[in-house]
């Protein structure tokens, strides 16, 4: 029988044993199913014998990741018969290791962030590539402790720069839930939007986020040439822009899928992968494969040459 393994990730004192208690203690898991809780560190906030014993809830403290052996799983999931498992990871550690090291019979499930936003500029300053790693995998990325000068545009578009995919949530100080409108520094209400060129990042995540926002209006942008060897021959290329999301080893193109007519793909064939150019397109919502679903596709309408900007990489903030 295949066990169910929740992750909760984040940096000490970022809540996760609150969160695993109160999501134990919720009518969705209140079930009377066996819980493993293997806790990697200790916070301010302990487990309760006796009050995880109500909840048919067993823990098991580690302090090394050497402990995470084959037999310490079956061991620690028989002791309990255990029918999921909990782990409160702890952030420091790497995730693919961990995740690496489960016996097949433990299956992941679903992995959650939690972020202290009190203390989420400081670790950005001084620890931000491990705060990125701690997105790449995750589903979902909690804020809590949220206040009036908490920047959660800038937060989301943090995450979002790493995993496109993970949904963000924000949580005020009182526990209250809230959302974010992302404040853009172009009009999407025109017919046609004027993409700055160190604005190309925000624009593609929230093209990436909300492509019906941009059907069919007219894009005109700078973007770096690259043509993939699918989209040779069907008049096709992927304009974008390099981007840094953490450091110099994090950087990566991203782009959209762009397709030309006669006349842009005569225009196209005088530019080279990495050649800056000057695009005018009109943006349409579809499905694509490349995306996995529907976005933003591109449909060339004017090509041009263009001078490189000062900064040549894009970035999320």
């Amino acid at each position: 029988m295949e066990i169910p393994v929740f992750i909760i990730n984040g940096f000490l004192e970022s809540g996760k044993t609150a969160f695993i208690k109160d999501t134990l203690a919720s009518e969705d898991f209140n079930d009377g199913d066996r819980t493993l809780v293997i806790a990697c560190e200790e916070g301010e906030e302990e487990y309760d014998k006796d009050a995880m014993a109500t909840l048919n809830a067993s823990v098991v403290t580690v302090e090394d990741m050497s402990e995470f052996t084959k037999d310490f799983f079956i061991n620690s999931c028989d002791k309990c018969k255990a029918q999921r498992v909990f782990v409160e990871f702890n952030g420091m550690w790497k995730l693919e290791e961990f995740i690496d090291l489960l016996p097949k019979f433990m299956e992941v499930v679903q992995i959650i962030t939690l972020v202290n936003a009190e203390t989420y500029d400081m670790y950005l300053s001084n620890m931000r590539q491990v705060m990125m790693e701690q997105y790449k995998l995750t589903e979902m990325v909690i804020f809590n402790r949220c206040t009036k000068d908490s920047d959660r545009a800038a937060y989301r578009r943090s995450v979002k720069a790493v995993n496109g995919r993970a949904q963000v949530y924000f949580e005020s100080s009182d526990g209250s839930s809230n959302e974010v409108n992302e404040i853009l520094p172009f009009d999407v209400t025109a017919d046609e939007i004027e993409i700055a060129d160190e604005d190309f990042g925000l624009w593609y995540m929230d093209a990436m986020d909300n492509p019906e926002k941009y059907d069919n209006k007219i894009i005109k942008t700078k973007a770096v040439v690259y043509k993939p060897k699918q989209y040779a021959k069907k008049g096709m290329f992927a304009p974008g822009r390099f981007a840094m999301t953490c450091c110099v080893e994090d950087i990566r193109f991203i782009g959209f899928k762009c397709v030309c007519d006669k006349n842009t793909e005569k225009q196209l064939e005088g530019y080279k992968d990495r050649d800056f150019i000057r695009l005018t397109a009109r943006a349409k919502a579809e499905f694509c494969k490349e995306y996995r679903g529907t976005g933003v596709v591109l449909h060339a309408i004017d090509i041009e040459n263009a001078d490189k900007p000062e900064d040549e990489l894009v970035y999320f903030n």
